[in-house]
């Protein structure tokens, strides 16, 4: 049985997903072998996101898997960097790709907690009395400052509050404490480019990858392209079925998917 190599990040988030894969390279009958890595994004905590770049989670696994150390690499797909030469990857089925508001129910949504300028700009809308401010951390770490009150809400990714189990199905459970979700319409809160998907970058990846979330994955990343924009940022793009929706700096738009033609001229609207 051949071995395959997988790096990933430590966090509990990022073991869920690389097991994920694990179990895809298993069920073709491959021996995976899981590696956990400290990237930069990790180990800075002084700076928000969008400061320290969309690579700080990913990059040090491009170096790993040219050296030979690892065989392939699995990622939250929405952190890679946007960029046309890291359109190299291989893509496992998507989770739900929508942003939650994850609050406690009571006295009302006055300070929410987000990292990401597109996040901010939706809830800026939707709760124009709120304080928007900054938090760095895993999703545990989010909510435990959530439930200590340092929030009233944050904003978190579906997908990754589904693949941990704490969403429930009239709200979320977390550590014993219940809070109450709101999920964001792509007409209010358009996604990173991605957003739900588990990539996996090294050619070992195309033994398990999915070719339709794959096409849907690099349409988004073109769209976010065209609008100079990436996850770190206040740009968002999300395929949903024929419709391709995109955020810049708050103003959303959409059109029917028809190819690249679409994307351009999706574009020349935020011009």
């Amino acid at each position: 049985m051949e071995k395959i190599k997988i790096g990933t990040r430590g966090s509990r988030l990022a073991l869920i997903q690389a097991e994920i894969a694990a179990s895809a390279f298993r069920e073709k009958g491959y021996l995976p072998h899981i590696c956990v890595v400290r990237t930069r994004g990790d180990a800075d905590f002084s700076r928000s996101l969008s400061e320290i770049g969309r690579g700080a989670f990913t990059d040090v696994f491009s170096d790993m898997i040219a050296r030979g150390e690892i065989d392939c690499a699995v990622h939250s797909a929405k952190d890679l960097p946007t960029g046309e030469e890291k359109d190299g990857f291989y893509c496992l089925a998507r989770a739900d790709a929508r942003d939650v508001l994850v609050y406690k129910g009571k006295g009302g949504v006055h300070r929410v907690g987000t990292g990401s300028p597109r996040r901010a700009a939706a809830v800026s809308k939707l709760y124009p009395e709120a304080d928007i401010l900054p938090v760095r951390g895993n999703v545990d770490t989010r909510l435990r400052k959530l439930f200590s009150g340092e929030f009233d809400a944050v904003v978190l990714a579906a997908a990754g509050l589904s693949r941990l189990g704490f969403l429930q199905e009239n709200g979320l459970l977390f550590g014993g404490n219940a809070a109450c979700v709101r999920y964001f319409s792509p007409e209010e809160c358009v996604p990173a480019a991605c957003q739900g998907i588990i990539a996996v970058e090294g050619e070992a990846g195309k033994e398990i990858g999915d070719a339709a979330v794959l096409c849907a994955a690099l349409a988004e990343r073109r769209m976010q392209r065209a609008v100079g924009g990436d996850c770190s940022g206040g740009a968002g793009a999300y395929l949903c079925g024929d419709i391709l929706y995109a955020q810049k700096d708050g103003r959303i738009e959409c059109t029917a998917y028809r190819g690249d033609e679409s994307i351009r001229l999706l574009a020349e609207r935020f011009v």
